[in-house]
């Protein structure tokens, strides 16, 4: 059994594939996204990048580390012997934020920050950002003796370094004279800056010196209070935004292109069914397009004038019972007397179109204005009158042909 489909059913449904293989192709696109590697090194993820292995070695080892999902305005009041872990926040702080965290450094706290967005929550930054990081990891030996040096090289593919340190900023190590292993203290606390989360990734950590640079940049101690920040790796909204969340406004457009095509299908539907009101192809419009497009493309803007003015010359010689040949004031002069028509302008277009039909360069504005002038005058003195019901008429019977010449 065959469903036969007329044209507007056809077309209904080949928008309707367009748009179910457009929404298709966007859910693998994001779903491709989605299997990729997030840069992110939370401590919840078992990415390359994720921190997930040395927040559970620090647990298996006895530390007291635990996830910070709080603001900084509800850190320790009293900070000592306790470190922020900042790894790749990629979320700024606001300025309340940023003044809780110093402090935090000036009551005693430390704070271990890594890349280049350090720079937005640590005070006294001079920090460079590096475009296109080294797709391989290098490795750096000490620039000095150190705690944080004991571990001996490290391997890192810094993303970021440090220009120009201050006196009391140590440079641990660096890459062609700049930073990427800083530390300097603020107040009672310290900040420890890596160039890098490298030392701290699930990729990254099993390379020789990066776990013991890990170790000794929290204290190496286990009485050490070490808090994992979480808050900057994740959105925090206020109720009052909780619709900026991707998820919830991609599934309020999902919502909106389902109500839009059931809209479109019930209109389709339950419309009023009018019939296509197509031209006649006997149009005299049409026919004029055609006309004055030949003219244009032969670029005979003479021609065109001179034809439309022995056509007004041959109705309205008609209309007078003169003769064809008549000269312009006598036509003039006639419908002055038999028609009562006083328009001044009629005899000075006559003379501006027998002048301007004498120049070889007419311009299309001047043949325009003429023109538009001889169809003014024909018209109020009703010299189409005749020829206009003529071709009507025409046009509305179906099944002629063109009148023959």
């Amino acid at each position: 059994m065959q469903i036969a489909l007329d044209k507007g059913d056809r077309k209904l449904l080949i928008w309707v594939g367009i748009v179910l293989l457009l929404v298709i192709m966007a859910f693998l696109f994001y779903s491709s996204q989605g299997e990729r590697d997030s840069g992110v090194p939370s401590s919840y993820s078992a990415e390359a990048s994720g921190a997930k292995a040395a927040y559970l070695f620090l647990e298996e080892e006895g530390y007291r580390v635990e996830r910070w999902e709080r603001s900084p305005k509800e850190l320790p009041n009293e900070p000592r012997n306790s470190v922020l872990v900042l790894a790749g926040s990629f979320r700024p702080p606001d300025k309340e934020e940023k003044n809780a965290l110093e402090q935090f450094l000036k009551r005693g706290g430390k704070i271990l920050a890594s890349g280049y967005s350090a720079s937005y929550f640590l005070p006294r930054t001079d920090l460079l950002f590096e475009y296109i990081p080294g797709a391989v990891w290098r490795e750096y030996a000490p620039l000095i003796l150190s705690p944080l040096t004991r571990g001996g090289p490290i391997k890192m593919s810094p993303t970021s370094y440090w220009a120009n340190p201050a006196p009391d900023q140590i440079v641990h190590y660096a890459h062609e004279g700049k930073g990427i292993v800083v530390s300097y203290k603020v107040g009672q606390g310290e900040v420890i800056w890596w160039g890098a989360n490298t030392p701290l990734t699930n990729a990254g950590i099993k390379e020789s010196g990066n776990l013991e640079l890990l170790l000794n940049s929290l204290g190496n101690s286990k009485d050490v209070r070490i808090l994992w920040d979480e808050f900057f790796h994740s959105y925090q909204v206020e109720s009052i935004n909780y619709f900026v969340l991707p998820p919830i406004w991609s599934g309020l457009a999902q919502c909106g292109l389902v109500f839009l095509a059931l809209l479109l299908t019930y209109s389709r539907r339950n419309a009023p069914v009018r019939p296509l009101n197509e031209p006649s192809r006997l149009s005299p419009l049409e026919f004029v397009h055609t006309l004055g497009g030949l003219y244009r493309r032969a670029k005979s803007t003479r021609t065109a004038l001179e034809i439309l003015y022995n056509r007004f010359r041959f109705l309205l010689s008609r209309r007078l019972g003169l003769r064809g040949d008549t000269v312009s004031t006598d036509l003039v002069r006639a419908a002055r007397n038999r028609l009562d028509y006083g328009d001044p302008d009629l005899e000075k277009v006559f003379q501006e179109v027998e002048t301007n039909l004498k120049e070889p360069d007419l311009s299309e504005d001047k043949a325009l204005n003429l023109t538009q002038r001889l169809s003014h005058h024909a018209h109020n003195m009703k010299l189409i009158l005749l020829e206009g019901q003529e071709n009507i008429s025409h046009d509305r019977q179906q099944g002629f042909g063109p009148r023959a010449q």
